[in-house]
């Protein structure tokens, strides 16, 4: 391969920024939470990769006035909830988790919890996880002899979990055929692959159409 061409190739291939790694640690007593992650990836790169994962959840009751507890439930949580991946067109704000959450823990036909979790890069390039609309009800546990089964209230949730982001930015997404240049060559490449995936994707959408013609047409001229 000529090393003009290799070149080329060097301005065109993806650039992986170094990934943020970032920990949560929140709790609730159906207030609602915010939390902000302390630093930031470039808002504006080309695709995100992320990893999410709530890897702690517990619950304090109360029992006679006295609050007991955290304990640890995470085991009884839906897995598809607490862990996600994925990958996300630029720039951001991105969405990585929009979900509601119901459960009915003693299984005797009431909601004893519920709340709406949110998680994204915002607009600026910040982790971000929401939990509103809490609500904590009351529910039915085994006290253990001579106690037995008794009504306990809800009263503090807690979340612990990590969020990585790897931003990655493409040098001249335009230029289909790795030239260096945004030109008539990259033009009739992504028409005459219409329709299809890979070349002429400028986008990332994974299908090449009019959104592609005018990225390019937009980026015309030397990378």
């Amino acid at each position: 391969m000529k090393v003009a061409t290799l070149l080329a190739l060097a301005f065109t291939l993806p650039t992986f920024a170094q990934t943020e790694h970032w920990t949560y640690s929140v709790s609730t007593g159906g207030e609602n939470v915010n939390w902000v992650s302390p630093t930031s990836v470039d808002p504006s790169a080309d695709q995100f990769n992320y990893t999410y994962e709530i890897t702690y959840v517990a619950i304090d009751v109360i029992f006679l006035g006295q609050v007991i507890g955290p304990t640890d439930i995470t085991a009884d949580m839906d897995p598809a909830l607490l862990l996600g991946f994925g990958s996300a067109t630029g720039p951001a704000p991105i969405v990585m988790m929009n979900e509601p959450i119901a459960a009915d823990a003693d299984s005797d036909g009431t909601i004893d919890i519920a709340a709406d979790m949110y998680m994204q890069l915002n607009g600026k390039g910040f982790g971000q996880f929401d939990v509103t609309n809490v609500f904590l009800g009351d529910v039915m546990v085994d006290m253990g002899w001579p106690l037995g089964w008794q009504n306990v209230q809800l009263d503090r949730i807690y979340m612990d979990g990590y969020i990585d982001m790897t931003p990655i930015v493409i040098s001249c997404p335009a230029d289909v055929n790795g030239d260096n240049a945004v030109n008539v060559s990259d033009l009739l490449a992504t028409i005459g692959n219409w329709g299809g995936s890979g070349d002429g994707d400028v986008d990332g959408s994974g299908v090449v159409d009019v959104s592609d013609l005018l990225t390019i047409v937009g980026s015309w001229g030397p990378c």
